[in-house]
């Protein structure tokens, strides 16, 4: 060790200057002991006083149909001109796929727009302002701002307070992750200071992120079944319109040696054929839609739910007082370090100890 001067220091030096220290530091263990018991009812009232942390915490599980299980099926179909989409949708919404359409803008602020339940219509994203800013309704900017038409009629204040709300939700709160990488469990976290709002926030959440699943996963078999839906309703009407024709011709009393007479009865005949035989096969299509539109809507089973009470984050007032009592103890002693450096440097004992 050297000193400004380039001298070096001696260890006996060195010795000096650190018994003085402790010397300085043992003749205000009071200030210490003050410091530090301060510190520590500090922390047991900021224990006390801190609003506890609540999660709510729900796992589901989703089984997706892979599309070679429709491949039979779509085979069969095909004959018949029949599209059932057995790949059309598949691998989309899948493992982290599904994981970002449950925080994604679309679906937590479906959440936040939800009324909180039927005896409550206040939509989520009220209740959560008012958990967090009790006075925001008192705000010039947001005490008459209503939320029942976003985002139909733009608004730049209440389009700004809904940004605020879903970036501290999605970055703060939700908390999103499988239990096992080799699963299909997915377990959603939702930390908020109110018990209710974080229970019913993160079943709302996951409703209407599966609701949005299901629809998309079986849009396209809902598609082809309204098609062939409409078309056997159509060939249904003509065939019992060309059966009530022929009957109708049958009943007319016309002289039966003429045999023209006879040919509407023969035409309208042929085409009760014609739409029997399509109507048969637009059944089978009809019921190998249903088959796929079965196959396509996932199955999608909730396993664990939350349940009051929940679980509840809050710092231990024992914990929370040793914590800030070493913390305090620890600062004021740099702190008199420090003055004591300043005020006597080593410099002096190394000229005390040369004399």
């Amino acid at each position: 060790m050297s000193t400004q001067e380039g001298k070096e220091i001696t260890i006996k030096e060195l010795f000096i200057w650190t018994r003085q220290l402790g010397k300085y530091l043992l003749s205000k263990w009071w200030l210490i002991f003050l410091v530090a018991v301060l510190m520590g009812i500090t922390g047991i009232l900021y224990a006390w006083f801190k609003t506890p942390i609540y999660i709510a915490e729900i796992t589901f599980a989703t089984e997706n149909n892979n599309s070679s299980q429709l491949g039979l099926y779509a085979g069969i179909a095909s004959q018949f001109g029949v599209d059932l989409g057995a790949g059309g949708s598949s691998g989309v919404f899948e493992g982290e796929s599904l994981m970002e359409l449950l925080k994604s803008r679309k679906i937590v602020e479906k959440t936040l727009l939800t009324p909180f339940d039927t005896n409550n219509s206040e939509p989520m994203v009220e209740l959560f302002l008012v958990n967090h800013d009790k006075k925001w309704r008192d705000n010039r900017v947001t005490k008459n701002m209503q939320f029942d038409l976003y985002p139909q009629k733009a608004d730049r204040n209440r389009d700004s307070v809904m940004t605020k709300v879903y970036e501290e939700i999605v970055k703060g709160e939700l908390q999103i992750d499988r239990r096992d990488k080799k699963t299909n469990f997915i377990t959603i976290q939702m930390k908020d200071n109110n018990e209710l709002f974080s229970k019913r926030f993160v079943e709302l959440l996951v409703n209407n992120a599966l609701d949005f699943y299901s629809d998309y996963k079986s849009k396209k078999a809902r598609q082809n079944l309204s098609i062939i839906e409409a078309q056997t309703d159509s060939v249904r009407r003509m065939l019992f319109g060309n059966i009530n024709e022929v009957n109708a011709i049958s009943d007319l009393n016309v002289n039966p040696l003429r045999q023209v007479a006879r040919s509407g009865a023969q035409r309208k005949q042929i085409d009760v054929q014609v739409n029997a035989t399509l109507y048969g096969e637009l059944l089978k299509n009809l019921e190998l839609s249903r088959l796929a539109l079965r196959k396509e809507t996932p199955l999608i089973q909730i396993i664990d739910v939350p349940v009051l009470p929940l679980q509840k984050i809050k710092p231990g007032r024992l914990l929370s007082g040793l914590t800030f009592s070493f913390v305090g103890s620890f600062l004021v002693t740099v702190i008199l370090i420090v003055m004591f450096i300043a005020a006597q440097p080593i410099t002096n004992y190394q000229r005390t100890a040369v004399e």
